[in-house]
């Protein structure tokens, strides 16, 4: 029952970590001149937007270059993560809990809380279900 519990959970973080890997790459690409999308337009100018709100509640200010890097970074160490889980590698958790402090230091930066903090709590409660399945599994990987 752990194995399959695992290998769905370190398939989602894979997933994710994809995703945000992408995105945070497009929107990059976007910013710096290399695509012009319409489409990400609207989502760098609300980046931008949050970026100016909370200028005087940031710890480390960042630029919109600087901030989609970071997801795009996270998404890179998620999925890194990820894939050393699958193959069953003593990185591949490390590397998720990476991610998930990475996560956290966006909140703690921003000093806010908004609802990506559900995206958060549910990484962690997935990595909390990894760690359990993983020492589950013991002699079997």
């Amino acid at each position: 029952m752990r194995k399959p519990l695992y290998l769905v959970i370190s398939l989602l973080f894979l997933g994710y970590g994809l995703i945000r890997l992408g995105v945070g790459g497009a929107l990059l690409g976007q910013k710096i001149g290399l695509i012009d999308f319409q489409a990400f337009h609207e989502p760098i100018t609300e980046i931008g937007n949050f970026l100016e709100r909370s200028r005087n509640k940031q710890v480390v200010p960042v630029s919109v270059a600087g901030y989609v890097s970071y997801i795009a970074l996270m998404g890179l160490v998620l999925s890194v993560g990820a894939l050393g889980a699958l193959r069953h590698r003593s990185f591949g958790l490390k590397f998720i809990g990476a991610f998930l402090l990475m996560y956290a230091l966006l909140f703690v930066n921003f000093q806010t809380i908004n609802p990506k903090a559900i995206h958060l709590a549910v990484c962690a409660v997935l990595f909390g279900a990894s760690l359990w399945t993983r020492k589950g599994l013991g002699n079997a990987v």
